[in-house]
């Protein structure tokens, strides 16, 4: 297939393949959608400009949270990043998904400068011509899909509840993705406690079901911990018009910029801006809800217009291929 090919296209894991490209005189494009080149995690903590200097004792600790067999895996592979690192150095493009990761990516592997472009990932079609009439919950309705892992904020996510519950707010929280048994035990916990709070837990659901679920929330609660490069859920948040409530982290400063969903973020690791957020969110009018909703839309299918995209890769492999 190489020999058949000008140009290698790779776009995840396959990174040893590069310098067998080269040495075949073809030319490679890499798409980067994480931080492999400097991260065993893939993910760097935000703000990067807190981390960038303990990225491998992140990676160590984060891996070690999950358990035995992958706090092993870290302790002693902990070099590979620098090995796609090497290998990433020869490809002849680099596509990077947000300015926020071409950022972080150039400071730490500077000479990659003059090879990256930033180019959003295309929206599927569903969601294009995704038409379902939203109708916010008379009760207000969030809904988290990061499951209990830590990077996505979970814990964050249960101290804001456990405010809530305090404070007498009335709210409803839907929670999809995989949770552990503590993690369950908690939030049956919290929804036994505050009787004003209401927690569904639905598990892992298939995408019409969330485009569902989508169409009753409020907002979307998306309290991440890393740089998260350009994350899915929040675009397909703006693009169902729900309002994200997300930290500043990654790509999401960039795509609710102009718009209602660039008041409610919040810094990282902030339980008491996210409160605050959701507070604002809880006193608003649905009519409000919605007319933001259709406002985060409209601005989504500008933002990630698929002639816009296709275009800008074409005219990247054209310079290449020159």
């Amino acid at each position: 297939m190489i020999c058949k090919a000008d140009t290698v296209y790779i776009p995840r894991l396959a990174f040893p393949a590069i310098p067998y490209v080269k040495g075949m005189g073809k030319t490679v494009v890499v798409h980067l959608h994480d931080y492999m080149p400097l991260s065993y995690s893939a993910a760097i903590l935000a703000p990067y400009e807190e981390h960038k200097h303990r990225i491998t004792h992140d990676d160590v600790k984060l891996e070690c949270g999950k358990g035995v067999k992958y706090c092993l895996g870290a302790s002693i592979l902990w070099w590979l990043p620098k090995l796609v690192r090497g290998w990433i150095t020869l490809a002849d493009r680099i596509v990077c998904v947000s300015r926020r990761q071409a950022e972080i990516i150039i400071d730490l592997v500077p000479e990659l400068k003059d090879k990256i472009e930033v180019v959003y990932n295309p929206i599927p079609p569903k969601l294009a011509s995704y038409n379902s009439v939203k109708a916010p919950s008379n009760t207000p309705t969030f809904l988290y899909v990061g499951g209990d892992r830590y990077v996505k904020g979970f814990h964050i996510l249960v101290e804001v509840v456990k405010k809530l519950g305090r404070q007498g707010v009335r709210a409803k929280f839907i929670l999809t993705n995989t949770y552990n048994q503590r993690s369950l035990k908690t939030l049956r916990t919290l929804s036994q406690r505050y009787k004003n709070i209401e927690i569904n837990v639905v598990g892992r659901v298939n995408h019409h079901e969330l485009l569902n679920l989508h169409r009753e929330a409020w907002a979307l609660i998306f309290p991440s911990l890393w740089e998260e490069p350009l994350p899915y859920s929040v675009v397909e948040s703006m693009l169902t018009g729900t309002i994200p409530v997300a930290s500043k982290v990654g790509g999401v400063p960039e795509i609710v910029e102009g718009t209602p969903a660039e008041e409610y973020t919040f810094t990282p690791g902030d339980a008491g801006k996210l409160l605050d957020r959701v507070e604002k969110l809880v006193s608003q009018p649905r009519e409000a809800i919605v007319d933001a909703g259709m406002k985060l839309r409209e601005h989504a299918l500008r933002l990630f217009n698929e002639r816009k995209i296709e275009s800008m890769l074409f005219d990247l492999f054209e310079s290449i291929i020159g």
